[in-house]
């Protein structure tokens, strides 16, 4: 019996070692060919055990977990430059930071997290008091509500463009003999504002992300398309920070990271939104983050601070005379004079008289109970006739306006 239990005992070790051994050579072939095709396909991004988990997780549970809440000031950011929090490394892992101080590019589909980073952004910087920011609206005011009651905000083109004007040829000579210069910031959360501004407005864009760095005035935006036919190439390619959120295909990755796209920087293999890949020139290696999430409510958490700095407005004095608003023309030369003004404009004239601040289209919608088109086509006639004048802040009345005889 010795004997048998012995020969049995020396053929089970040797049938266990053979198969351990044919495991191994199968499990050796199933890796070489896994790895195969994760390099034929170009995806080397990390895919860990807290990004699968993640992707099965509930949107409440996800917003819970990924809640953002105010970074506190330390005593370090005195001697360094401050850097968010937008993500993190993983569920429970440590924080991923972005330097505000430059033009940052959020870039994802339509519900990916990417106006929830900027909110995290806007209420990183409202917190600060040599920060200010301005919110440009490019979906019809949907996209500046949350920043209403915090920040200026600009929700007519005619305002946007003269603001730019005016902070290229005002604002950036004063800056440029300040010693202590705060921070500006512009928010435009959609594409379309950039195919919607004129030539001119255009070019004092791109003339403000390429100086403004230097002066302190940075651009944050968030993109659902980051090609050109939505995105001018110009523009484009000066944001030297880019958070990719989940966007449909390979190609929306080959337009945003280019030859990166090769070295594993493919947001079109994120499996869900608010993931993303924060990318930064120092950042070499793809991977991937867990975005932070902001409510339209987390802002009013934010403490508004006044700027300790600012340079003030110039606004365009208004006439103080008393006049009717069909008084006023600007008469050329030899020209007949003809009614050609649509029966609002008077309503509007009126209405800019009696403000003691200009107004813009919606504001003066809102003075004279017409509608915004029916506004904007009269303030369209008046500017052409002379009779108003457009500011970095509305439309006014000039001082060259005289009276008809």
């Amino acid at each position: 019996m010795t004997l048998v239990a012995l020969g049995l005992a020396v053929v089970a070790f040797f049938y266990v070692r053979y198969r351990l051994r044919l495991w191994k050579a199968t499990r050796a072939k199933r890796l070489t060919l896994r790895a195969d095709s994760a390099a034929k396909a170009g995806d080397r991004t990390a895919r860990p055990l807290t990004q699968r988990l993640h992707t099965h997780l509930p949107d409440a549970a996800v917003r819970r977990l990924m809640r953002w809440s105010p970074q506190p000031d330390r005593f370090w950011h005195r001697w360094f430059a401050p850097r968010v929090t937008v993500a993190r490394r993983g569920l429970f892992g440590g924080p991923v930071r972005v330097d505000p101080a430059q033009h940052i590019a959020a870039i994802g589909t339509t519900g990916s997290g990417k106006t929830s980073v900027l909110r995290v952004l806007a209420a990183w910087a409202l917190a600060r008091p040599d920060w200010m920011v301005v919110a440009l609206d490019g979906k019809w005011g949907a996209s500046v509500a949350p920043y209403r009651r915090h920040c200026r905000v600009l929700d007519d083109l005619g305002e946007i463009e003269a603001f730019l004007s005016d902070l290229v040829r005002r604002e950036f000579p004063a800056r440029g003999r300040m010693t202590r210069r705060p921070h500006l910031v512009l928010i435009a959360d959609e594409s379309r504002l950039f195919n919607e501004l004129s030539a001119a407005a255009l070019a004092d864009l791109v003339t403000i992300m390429q100086t403004g760095r230097e002066l302190g005035v940075h651009v944050w935006a968030g993109l659902q398309d980051f090609k050109t036919s939505s995105v001018p190439s110009e523009i484009r390619m000066l944001f030297t920070a880019r958070l990719a959120h989940l966007v449909p295909t390979a190609e929306d990755s080959q337009v945003i990271f280019k030859d990166l796209a090769a070295a594993g920087w493919r947001p079109d293999r994120l499996e869900r939104a608010g993931q993303l890949l924060v990318w930064e020139p120092q950042r070499k290696k793809a991977r991937v983050c867990f975005g932070l999430w902001a409510s339209e409510t987390a802002l009013a958490g934010a403490r508004n601070r006044v700027c300790l700095v600012k340079i003030p407005p110039v606004h365009v004095p208004v006439r103080s005379a008393v006049r009717t608003p069909s008084d006023l023309r600007v008469q050329a030369p030899n020209e007949q004079r003809t009614n050609t003004r649509p029966p609002v404009a008077d309503d509007v004239l009126t209405a800019l008289m009696t403000s003691p601040e200009p107004l813009g289209v919606r504001a003066l919608a809102r003075a004279t109970g017409r509608s915004p088109a029916a506004v904007h086509a009269a303030v369209n006639a008046l500017a052409a006739d002379g009779a108003v004048t457009r500011t970095a802040d509305g439309y006014t009345i000039p001082l060259h306006a005289t009276e008809e005889e």
